[in-house]
């Protein structure tokens, strides 16, 4: 059994926030019986951005009708839409030629780690409280064989799944709701498991696992009528008795606040540390990730993040990705590098705090969030706001919290500013749970 964890928020002493506000107003749903039930009621949520019925052009298309990708093919640039997860609609290899959701699941449910990742992704989502991405899992787990029971067992008894599984899952939970805290034993746990390429793998696809909860539940996507070419069926099936009333010990029952920014002196310490660690897990050398790195842009020496995707599938992906964010899209540059910097500061990602200083133009005050509301515009105030506590508390995100972020922003720019955070805090926990060499 997992100890309930409390996990530190955005504010500051002892306030107690209850999750679940965004929708419910009350607290978690704790019984997966009650779980199940917000689960179908998504079904008929309104998008907090316009969400239209699908055009005949897009039915036409072939591609993929999900809300999920629907919302980032109508309001994302082209080339920041990808997953990019291993495996997971992240990489061409994965996608194979066919395109759409029925063909994308058929080619991963022929994966060996197939089970094992979506259970992963379950447990992220559940700690989150992502009840769009729950949704998703739980058919996926069922179509991949497992009875209800058996998925009713992720939410209280992992001693049902391998040693191996067991540790993994519980990285997943410990690097989603408290990636300040995360370090080296349980990255040393994983490697007892599992080799350094698949350590690096597993805590990628985590870190990913937290942007796509983080997107759906800012931008409150409605659950998919039909998923996998048919229709979804009811959320809130029969939990037999064994589960009906077993509390989860995954989804934390309550957040309490994490601590002030470091100051300035501090800061610069850890920075001064990062650059002489070691990563917790051997990553390729600059050698071999330069002439990965050779096929997209040659010459380029590739920072430590890529070095440690370079043996991935999906690293030149990620590359790309990674580029076109900061330079495709309708919000400010400047913007952009200071929600990565907020994210970082919350989640104490030094590398990605680093990187995301060395990046910023703009003279603003950066040491402390109050000061540094202060020191930017109107609109700007809101972002960082959505930034630091959608990083801290993706649970608590309402719609007004949308809502104010659209009053100085279009729709579009809207949708940037949620992909824009939830990246960042994919990449600060994956960075920071490798305990990257910075190199400046």
């Amino acid at each position: 059994m997992i100890a309930q964890l409390v996990v530190k928020s955005l504010f500051c002493c002892v306030v107690v926030l209850f999750l679940n506000p965004a929708t419910h107003g009350d607290e978690p749903a704790l019984t997966r019986p009650e779980m199940k039930q917000r689960l179908e009621a998504l079904k008929s949520r309104t998008s907090r951005l316009p969400l239209p019925p699908p055009s005949d052009a897009e039915k036409a298309s072939g591609r993929s009708l999900v809300n999920n990708g629907r919302l980032r093919a109508l309001y994302l640039p082209p080339s920041w839409t990808s997953f990019v997860i291993p495996g997971w609609g992240g990489s061409g290899a994965a996608r194979g030629a066919k395109s759409g959701t029925t063909a994308t699941l058929n080619s991963l449910q022929s994966r060996p780690d197939y089970g094992f990742k979506t259970r992963v992704f379950w447990v992220v989502s559940r700690a989150n409280d992502c009840q769009y991405c729950l949704g998703h899992q739980e058919l996926k787990l069922k179509r991949a064989g497992m009875t209800e029971d058996q998925v009713a067992a992720l939410d209280s008894d992992w001693s049902q799944f391998d040693r191996a599984e067991q540790v993994a899952m519980r990285i997943a939970r410990k690097l989603t709701l408290e990636p300040q805290h995360s370090g080296s034993n349980e990255v040393q746990d994983l490697l007892h498991h599992y080799s350094p390429a698949e350590t690096r793998d597993l805590l990628y696809t985590i870190a990913r696992y937290n942007a796509v909860n983080r997107w759906t539940t800012a931008t409150g996507i409605p659950q998919d009528q039909v998923f996998g070419g048919e229709a979804s069926g009811p959320l809130d099936s029969p939990t037999s008795e064994k589960y009906a009333s077993v509390q989860s010990t995954v989804t934390p029952t309550y957040l309490t606040p994490r601590a002030p920014w470091e100051s300035q002196e501090v800061f610069e310490q850890r920075l001064t540390e990062a650059r002489s660690r070691t990563p917790l897990v051997a990553i390729p050398s600059k050698e071999s990730a330069s002439q990965v790195l050779s096929r997209e842009v040659p010459g380029v020496i590739p920072p430590q993040w890529f070095c440690a995707l370079s043996d991935q599938s999906i690293a030149l992906e990620a590359w790309a990705q990674r580029q076109a964010m900061m330079r495709d899209g309708k919000t400010p540059l400047d913007l952009r590098v200071l929600i990565a910097w907020v994210t970082a500061r919350e989640n104490r990602a030094w590398y990605a705090a680093a990187h995301a200083r060395a990046r910023l133009s703009a003279e603003v005050a950066l040491y402390d969030f109050d000061q540094l509301q202060q020191s930017v515009p109107e609109g700007w105030r809101t972002a960082l706001q959505l930034a630091r506590k959608l990083t801290t508390s993706p649970q608590s995100i309402t719609d007004a919290d949308i809502s104010g972020l659209r009053e100085h922003f279009s729709d579009h720019e809207t949708a940037e500013i949620i992909q824009l955070i939830a990246d960042a805090n994919a990449f600060d926990r994956f960075t920071e749970s490798l305990q990257l060499t910075l190199e400046f």
